[in-house]
């Protein structure tokens, strides 16, 4: 599924009054990794216990310790003997071991490492390298092995009301950083059946524990990846096609099974939406055997914009593979879509959308100057080329798109500013109308911020 998952944005210009380029917060560094080990500089023999010597006994003792940004051992401990007798003396002669310390980046950094020592009566004072003062190298020190982060808890993942009834099977597939004590930071969704699925989803990421990224001793920042699931009770996924109002051709039920697996919703075309215009729109659509909608094409709409809105939301969608008498095959499909009315009598509630127009109309959504901080992205997918700018060979085009971040961090409202095809223009908002930020802050209170970026359309090859 990974046609239309990109997390990455294509081209990005400068624009007219504010960019949100120019509001993005910059992305992290990745997590430190140890690129130049420590070397051994001074190395002294382990004193051999009498008592075992006297004995003859031989033993093995490997001890993993700790070398600081000055090179020197900070921490040991033994994690294997083959004799309790020689622990004291491994980890006695280890603490007087002196080295180069580890590089990360040009700066000294501490390593964790490994060294097996070896107490054999016929070679008492330790077995070195011809012509040198170190070990062999069988008893040179090494570094630790890595160990990967994991999850040590779960969290508790609420499915949203308001898909509930469209009975959609719920993934996010999410990107975090682990701190050294386990804890996330930095999390971000690479993937969401939805885009209703995403906010739960990193709201969940909040919860989560995890054992961090060590390397022997040492806990390390990592980056990890990992699924949410969003689970309905069983056997309520089923009629997902029919509660999405997607069909057969001829209004019945499909003649063949295909789940939604990505399902884009349609923008509402900002100019019928201000003026508190509703509408209905149909689309007919072939589900290719790998689950891609292809020839995707208006049937009916009220508005030709509607129409519009709803093919770049198809084209964006992806479904299982479909099956018909227990064989992958093409499926046709018609998927029709009602569009509310949003009038200035409508009263906001709890819908979003509503409130939103409720104060674009007043004239009271502001740009994002003065934010308290750049904006975060947390979501974000690449709009698909136009398959029927394709199919005519139109080599590339751009869009500009503004819409509002509103004040929990969704995008809405998208509008299209300019576009060399209309086609364009709808792909590059269908997209925007998925993406999700951190909530935008000024003087510490959320607020709606209205934004514009631009798009840049190539033909893709393959």
């Amino acid at each position: 599924m990974t046609h239309n998952v990109r997390i990455f944005l294509g081209s990005l210009a400068s624009l007219i009054v504010v960019s949100l380029t120019s509001l993005l917060a910059q992305a992290p560094a990745g997590p430190p990794l140890v690129y130049g080990q420590a070397f051994l500089r001074s190395w002294v023999p382990a004193e051999y216990p009498k008592a075992a010597l006297k004995d003859r006994l031989s033993g093995l003792v490997t001890v993993r310790f700790i070398v600081d940004e000055k090179g020197n051992v900070a921490t040991s401990r033994v994690i294997e003997a083959s004799d309790p007798s020689f622990v004291d003396a491994a980890q006695s002669a280890v603490k007087k071991w002196a080295f180069s310390p580890a590089v990360d980046a040009n700066k000294n950094v501490a390593c964790s490492m490994d060294a097996s020592i070896a107490f054999m009566p016929d070679e008492p004072n330790g077995k070195r390298t011809p012509g040198t003062s170190l070990p062999t190298q069988d008893q040179m020190p090494v570094l630790s092995p890595i160990t990967e982060a994991a999850l040590s808890s779960s969290a508790n993942v609420d499915y949203p009301d308001s898909l509930f009834d469209r009975k959609l099977s719920g993934r996010a597939h999410y990107l975090c950083n682990v701190l050294s004590d386990g804890s996330v930071s930095n999390p971000r969704i690479t993937a969401a059946t939805h885009v209703d699925f995403v906010q739960p989803a990193l709201k969940a990421l909040e919860e989560l524990k995890y054992t961090p990224r060590m390397q022997g001793d040492i806990p390390m920042e990592a980056e990890v990846e990992g699924i949410l699931r969003f689970d309905l009770t069983p056997g309520s996924s089923e009629g997902a096609l029919a509660a999405n109002k997607i069909f057969a051709p001829d209004g019945g039920p499909p003649s063949g099974q295909a789940d939604p697996v990505i399902l884009a919703d349609p923008v509402f075309p900002y100019e019928l939406l201000i003026k508190g215009k509703g509408g209905t729109a149909t689309v007919l659509f072939t589900v290719d055997k790998d689950g891609l909608p292809t020839n995707v094409r208006m049937r009916e709409a009220s508005d030709p914009q509607l129409g519009d809105a709803l093919v770049a939301a198809v084209e964006m969608s992806l479904f299982s593979s479909p099956m018909r008498n227990g064989r992958t095959a093409a499926l046709d499909l018609m998927r029709q879509y009602d569009f509310p009315v949003y009038d200035q009598k409508s009263d906001d509630g709890p819908d979003p959308v509503a409130r939103l127009l409720k104060v674009d109309r007043a004239g009271k959504i502001g740009n994002g100057v003065a934010l308290d901080a750049k904006l975060v992205p947390r979501y974000r997918v690449s709009p698909m080329y136009p398959t029927a700018l394709k199919k005519n060979g139109r080599p590339s085009g751009q869009a500009v798109i503004e819409f509002v971040i509103d004040r929990d961090g969704r995008a809405r409202l998208p509008r299209i500013v300019s576009a060399s095809d209309e086609q364009f223009g709808w792909a590059a908002a269908t997209a925007v109308s998925q993406w999700v930020f951190d909530m935008p802050r000024r003087n510490g209170q959320p607020v709606d911020v209205r934004v514009k970026i631009p798009f840049q359309f190539k033909v893709p090859t393959g």
